[in-house]
């Protein structure tokens, strides 16, 4: 699954989907996923997820699978669209 550009709620309302990655001091990372209402700017949905960077090298020194940040996404994708499709 891929993470649209742009969507649609079940009321008809068209978002415009826009990711972004941060680093978040030396050992933490943040993706986060929003979605902006093309007609009211003002109320968006967010959805984020912070990975320790620790841990994900910790997982490739051990030969272990890591979560890409596409995977990431997918995932914030799913949770985001529940809250734009909540009444």
């Amino acid at each position: 699954m891929a993470v649209p550009q742009y969507c649609r709620s079940r009321e008809g309302r068209v978002f415009r989907i826009q990711r972004s990655s941060e680093s978040i001091g030396r050992d933490r990372m943040r993706f986060t996923l929003r979605a902006v209402p093309m007609h009211n700017p003002t109320m968006t949905f967010e959805a984020s997820r912070e990975i320790a960077t620790d841990l994900v090298r910790d997982k490739i020194r051990n030969r272990q699978v890591i979560p890409t940040p596409e995977t990431t996404y997918e995932q914030l994708w799913q949770q985001l669209r529940l809250d734009i499709d909540a009444p």
